[in-house]
């Protein structure tokens, strides 16, 4: 560019220079001399045609010049936008995926989105078993190490704790509770020769840690919640956390080894309301099943969210107007069996227990 200047300016000042000399000839010095005019004239013509084309080229030059770095620097910045939003969706996915895994990295979403609206949307499995009509089934966990059913059953002054028979539904041994209590649900877990089993009670704020295999008390422990009450608990083993239900829209995340609350997660309905009345708790394949009081329905939720992914319509496994009659009280009891998607389903004071399959899970 500084060499096209220099080259330019001299042609310049000759010019000037031309037109003033052209300027100041008289007219006397000129008579007779109208080729010389013409001549003179002509090159003033081609003096300035040519300055044109020169100012014109450098103008080009100059302008293809700065679009040719203004593309480069696009190019540049494009790419390092396009580096950066690599870079942020890589950070953001890499906390994600701590987060999850921290919280249920084995989650499974279900593979259809069940609504009570559907209907029956489950499929019972063989024959009914029998339930003990007096307990007030308020957990049922099943060890698919030593292939037991452990229920723990309600009410003041009737509170206990039973191994039942996975394959008939009747009870094998019971230990009562002290009549201050009132139990509420109840988990196994644990090593194979080594389980336990945790429990809560409703409003005491106490629980206990029992031998699964005698049913004796190791433990107890205090504990609180959103409404400092115990109503469900179940266990995910891969992150090591209990999971609690207290009755309101709260699930509760406690530490396995400590027992204390790690995070809590309200959990939301399909309709987007609050999922109140959260009561006896299942975990499997990375997600949670609950019954909800007074509601014949599971829910499936999300431990991540809360968000409720399926609701499951139960009024017709036992009807309400069916059962009333016999004195049975409302849907309770859920847990896995020793055959995979296949879950055990009761209620409080039921003289029956289901074997059944949920459409989707």
């Amino acid at each position: 560019m500084k060499q096209k200047r220099e080259e330019i300016e001299p042609l310049q000042i000759e010019l000037e220079q031309f037109d003033n000399d052209v300027g100041n000839v008289s007219p006397s010095k000129s008579v007779g001399s109208t080729n010389r005019r013409k001549s003179a004239g002509l090159l003033v013509f081609l003096l300035v045609l040519i300055c044109v084309v020169l100012s014109v080229s450098v103008v080009s030059y100059l302008i293809s010049d700065t679009d040719q770095n203004a593309d480069l620097i696009g190019v540049e910045v494009d790419d390092k936008e396009t580096k950066g939003d690599d870079t942020e969706d890589k950070k953001i996915e890499a906390a994600t995926g701590d987060a999850n895994q921290n919280a249920s990295s084995h989650f499974i979403s279900p593979k259809v989105t069940v609504k009570m609206t559907d209907g029956i949307m489950y499929q019972t499995i063989g024959d009914q078993m029998i339930h003990n009509k007096t307990h007030f089934t308020q957990g049922l966990t099943y060890s698919k190490h030593s292939d037991m059913l452990f229920e723990s059953n309600g009410l003041y002054s009737r509170s206990n704790v039973c191994k039942i028979d996975p394959h008939t539904g009747k009870a094998i041994k019971c230990v009562n509770m002290e009549n201050k209590y009132f139990a509420e649900g109840m988990q196994v877990y644990g090593n194979p020769g080594d389980e336990k089993l945790i429990q809560i009670t409703w409003k005491s704020q106490d629980g206990f840690i029992y031998n699964a295999e005698t049913l004796e008390v190791i433990r107890s422990f205090k504990f609180s919640t959103a409404r400092n009450e115990g109503w469900g608990i179940c266990y995910d083993e891969k992150n090591h956390e209990f999971i609690v239900s207290d009755g309101s829209s709260y699930l509760h995340f406690w530490d396995a080894d400590s027992l204390e609350e790690k995070r809590r997660v309200e959990v939301t309905r399909q309709n987007g309301s609050s999922a109140s009345h959260i009561n006896e708790l299942e975990f499997a394949n990375g997600i949670i099943l609950a019954n909800v009081w007074f509601e014949d329905v599971i829910l499936v939720i999300d431990p991540m969210s809360g968000e409720c992914l399926s609701e499951y319509d139960m009024s017709q496994l036992w009807p309400r107007q069916d059962r009333v009659h016999d004195g049975a009280d409302v849907l309770n009891g859920i847990s896995i069996s020793k055959e995979e998607g296949v879950f055990y389903i009761t209620g409080k004071m039921w003289n029956r227990m289901f074997r059944l399959k949920f459409d989707g899970l």
